[in-house]
């Protein structure tokens, strides 16, 4: 059954949720340059409308560390990195939620803590909002933790869908079985966890110049995020390596071709490393 919500009646959805001491933590998915962005800016608008608070694309970020700091806090023995930890109702938005929870990298000791805190962060009682092209490509800990799965068909119309309530579902969202009604429907409105639908508007001129002003400036911040941890990363473990061949070495145990051989590594390299020259 298609039923239409105001953008209003769902950010008043929204504030409820967290009066009532749950979490608002929300993804908004659909197609590149269909309105993700917009939409989100306008839902939050609207939320922090209700709570008499002022809205700012500072809320806005593309680091998974800012947005973490910004729920929990800087982490113990480190000093605030951004902005810290902000105050009980208020909103973040997560621009690009693919390159901070990406299903990919579950591995990653960051992600798996980020995915535990977002499962702690119910009593910091903050609106906590991203966007991504596919909700199916995130981390697997992370899709568990959305109360509402919003996805932008076309600019200006939401379709909004909530995890089932059910103790028996192996899958709260109903995947398989969703995929097959809206192929059959064309549409979501008999879909197993489809809420309702809502319309939104475009922001203005001043909105968008503000909008592409952050979102140049801090996205600049995560170019190449993951290829420096990376690099760094490794170079601490070749580092480590290099130390231990050293040692062996200055044991008189060992001859350089000796280690070459045990490691397998050129013996131009052991020299290198024993020689100090690395």
């Amino acid at each position: 059954m298609k039923r239409v919500e105001t953008i209003e009646a769902v950010a008043a959805l929204i504030k409820d949720t967290l009066l009532s001491d749950r979490d608002a933590v929300i993804a908004v998915g659909g197609m590149t340059g269909e309105g993700k962005s917009v939409c989100m800016i306008k839902l939050v608008k609207e939320f922090l409308k209700l709570l008499n608070k002022k809205f700012s694309f500072e809320c806005m970020t593309w680091e998974r560390e800012e947005l973490l700091e910004w729920v929990d806090g800087a982490r113990d023995g480190e000093t605030i990195k951004y902005s810290g930890q902000k105050p009980e109702y208020e909103a973040s938005i997560a621009d690009e939620l693919i390159s901070m929870f990406y299903k990919r990298n579950w591995y990653e000791e960051d992600q798996k803590g980020a995915v535990e805190l977002f499962n702690k962060c119910r009593d910091r009682h903050q609106f906590v909002i991203g966007g991504v092209p596919s909700f199916w490509d995130l981390d697997a800990g992370m899709l568990s933790r959305f109360r509402f799965y919003i996805y932008i068909p076309y600019r200006g119309v939401a379709w909004v869908f909530q995890q089932e309530n059910n103790p028996f579902a192996s899958d709260q969202w109903n995947v398989t079985e969703n995929r097959k009604i809206f192929r059959k429907h064309k549409n979501p409105y008999r879909c197993l966890n489809f809420v309702f639908e809502f319309h939104y508007g475009d922001l203005d001129i001043q909105e968008k110049k503000e909008y592409y002003e952050i979102r140049n400036r801090k996205r600049k911040n995560t170019e190449n995020q993951s290829k420096k941890k990376t690099v760094e990363k490794y170079g601490k473990i070749k580092g480590q390596r290099d130390e231990v061949l050293r040692m062996a070495y200055e044991t008189g145990q060992y001859t350089i071709k000796q280690i070459s051989e045990r490691c397998s590594l050129a013996t131009g390299h052991i020299s290198e490393v024993c020689n100090g020259m690395r």
